[in-house]
C-alpha cells in the first residue's frame, strides 16, 4: 500500500471517529429528554413511580456513564493513531520536520487528553452526577474547566489533522514515467 494512501486512511478513520464521538456525546443526553417527553408505556409507569426529576437525572447517570466509557476507549484509539500516524509519516516524508512536528504534536495531545483530562473529567463528572443542575459546586465549576481544555485540546488536534493532511495534498513527489515503472517491474518478453 502507498503511504500516501496509509496516511489518508488513518486521517480519515480518526477525523471519522472524531465526528462519530461529538455525535455521540451530544444525542445521548438528548436522548433522555426525548424519552422522557415519549416514553414507552411499560416506562411510562415507572418514571411516574420515580418522579419526573428523579428519572432524568438517572438516565441523564446512565448516559454520562456510557459517555465515560465511549471517551476512556476513544482516548486510547486516539493515541494509538497518533502513534501509527507518525510512524507512516517519518517513512513516508523522509523525515520532513514540518510533518514530523506535526505528528509528534499530535501524539502529545492525545496522551495529555488520555493521561490529564479524561480521568479528572470523569472523576469530576461522577462527583456532580446527582447533584441538580441549577445548584453550582466548586466541583462543577471544576468540571466545565476540564471539560472547556478538552474542547481545545479537540480544536488543536483536528488543526493538526487538517494541517497534516493539506500538506499531503500539496506535498509534491517525484512522478515516474510509464517506462521507468516497467524497467522496474521488467519489461515481459515474447518468444516465436
Amino acid at each position: 500500500m502507498h503511504t500516501r494512501r496509509l496516511v489518508t486512511l488513518i486521517l480519515g478513520l480518526w477525523l471519522g471517529l472524531t465526528g462519530a464521538m461529538f455525535f455521540v456525546a451530544t444525542q445521548n443526553f438528548r436522548g433522555v429528554d426525548r424519552l422522557l417527553a415519549e416514553p414507552a408505556r411499560e416506562a411510562s409507569k415507572s418514571f411516574e413511580l420515580l418522579g419526573r426529576d428523579s428519572a432524568r437525572m438517572l438516565l441523564r447517570y446512565q448516559v454520562s456513564e456510557l459517555n465515560r466509557f465511549y471517551f476512556d476507549w476513544f482516548s486510547m484509539a486516539q493515541i494509538a493513531f497518533a502513534v501509527l500516524l507518525a510512524l507512516v509519516l517519518l517513512f513516508a516524508t523522509n523525515g520532513n520536520k514540518l510533518m514530523l512536528f506535526l505528528s509528534l504534536s499530535l501524539v502529545l495531545v492525545a496522551i495529555f487528553e488520555k493521561f490529564m483530562l479524561v480521568p479528572e473529567i470523569t472523576f469530576l463528572g461522577r462527583a456532580i452526577d446527582f447533584v441538580p443542575a441549577e445548584v453550582s459546586t466548586p466541583a462543577r465549576s471544576r468540571f466545565w474547566s476540564f471539560h472547556s481544555a478538552y474542547s481545545v485540546a479537540e480544536v488543536i488536534k483536528l488543526g493538526l489533522l487538517l494541517a497534516i493532511a493539506l500538506k499531503m495534498l500539496v506535498a509534491s513527489y517525484p512522478k515516474r514515467s510509464r517506462s521507468t515503472r516497467l524497467e522496474q517491474v521488467g519489461t515481459p518478453t515474447f518468444q516465436s
